[in-house]
């Protein structure tokens, strides 16, 4: 079966440059005067090393809203990141995660947008997880590869990602596969490295000991981010007020047809795009 995922690298409409320039006050002539202006700041820099060309500097501008000096804290923020996990993510490529990818649908990408016009990503981490099989780490691995080719997208950098993680079937077995590190880093890339902007967190099928990887989670999660989490549990309505039912399969109470593909099915488009990723990992410090 060929995947049925492919990244939209086609220019930004009319429609989705007006919403930039609503939400990231992106004009013509702010954008070339920022990307101008990041580009020279980065060159003064000692210790970065990042691609200087327009489209690598707009993945950092867009979800700073064009604050200059916002994008290269974040550009700093994500050196430090990869430094940190540096035995984690140097030269992470999909082929990596391939095993976890193809075997395991534990993290799937949908083909239709919200909406809003906001990618979504599906993580399922109940009883469909095996943490004995797929690490906490691969996960990560996996997330954080998909970040690099969402935010290729222009569509995807201006109205952002939608997260649905589905906890349907959660056990003890699950709950001690998450380690207190393991959710610190995944919130710290969330929060502090990806440039991306995170819409919304939604927390679905969610039982009784999901409490316990509440308690993991919110020492750890600022207040921003809090803002954007919802709690549905089972109730697809409260789900709907965010993501409407027309957008969504039936397993989550909506009217498109019920998901046919996953993970194994958009493997072949991360590979399609082993150059991209690679530039993404030549970017930190130097």
């Amino acid at each position: 079966m060929s995947a049925p995922f492919d990244l939209e690298l086609g220019p930004p409409s009319a429609e989705l440059l007006e919403v930039a320039r609503q939400e990231l006050r992106e004009t013509p002539e702010v954008r070339a005067a920022a990307i101008e202006e990041l580009r020279k700041l980065l060159h003064a820099t000692s210790d970065l090393n990042f691609p200087d060309d327009d489209e690598f500097l707009l993945f950092y501008l867009r979800p700073s809203h064009f604050y200059v000096e916002s994008a290269l804290k974040l550009m700093r923020n994500v050196a430090e990141f990869q430094k940190s996990y540096h035995d984690l993510l140097h030269n992470l490529m999909p082929a990596d995660l391939k095993n976890e990818i193809t075997n395991y649908n534990l993290v799937t990408v949908l083909t239709n947008r919200d909406q809003k016009g906001r990618r979504m990503v599906v993580v399922r981490m109940g009883d469909v997880w095996d943490p004995k099989a797929v690490h906490e780490d691969k996960i990560f691995g996996i997330l954080y590869t998909i970040h690099k080719l969402a935010i290729m997208e222009p569509a995807t950098q201006i109205n952002g990602i939608v997260v649905i993680y589905d906890f349907a079937g959660l056990g003890m077995k699950q709950v001690k596969g998450m380690s207190p590190s393991g959710t610190k880093r995944l919130l710290a890339f969330i929060q502090e490295a990806a440039p991306v902007r995170m819409k919304a967190v939604h927390f679905v099928n969610e039982p009784m000991l999901f409490n316990m990887v509440w308690a993991l989670m919110k020492p750890f999660v600022k207040e921003k981010l809090k803002n954007r989490m919802y709690f549905h549990g089972e109730d697809r309505k409260k789900l709907h007020k965010h993501i409407d039912a027309d957008c969504l399969p039936p397993s989550y109470g909506g009217t498109l047809s019920e998901l046919t593909y996953g993970s194994k099915e958009w493997y072949p488009a991360m590979e399609k795009y082993n150059d991209a990723i690679k530039k993404f990992n030549s970017a930190g410090f130097k």
